[in-house]
């Protein structure tokens, strides 16, 4: 069975994305060690994490992780278009227009 690039280029750029995400945690933990001082809450839910810390830490993560797996994908994007002297092939996604109003 032969893949469509489409579905070649989603394998690609999810294993862009996949390597990117633990790398981006990892480095977000280090950082708030760094900047803090202290650990990073384990559970940011839990009873004992302040409110105040559990959002810090959930926005941080959440931000550097989107970041990186953005980062990941157009970089994945630039290889794929070198490597094939193409840009990525498009998603399934649909566009909707925007009306004007009259």
């Amino acid at each position: 069975m032969q893949l469509s690039k489409r579905q070649q280029w989603g394998l690609f750029a999810a294993a862009a994305s996949a390597v990117a995400a633990p790398l981006a945690e990892r480095a977000v933990v280090a950082g708030w060690r760094r900047i803090s001082g202290e650990d990073p809450p384990d559970d940011p839910a839990g009873p004992d994490v302040a409110w105040g810390r559990a959002i810090a830490w959930t926005a941080t993560a959440a931000v550097i992780v989107a970041v990186a797996q953005v980062v990941a994908r157009r970089g994945a994007a630039i290889a794929w278009e070198r490597a094939t002297g193409e840009r990525p092939p498009r998603g399934n996604r649909k566009r909707t227009r925007k009306r004007s109003r009259n």
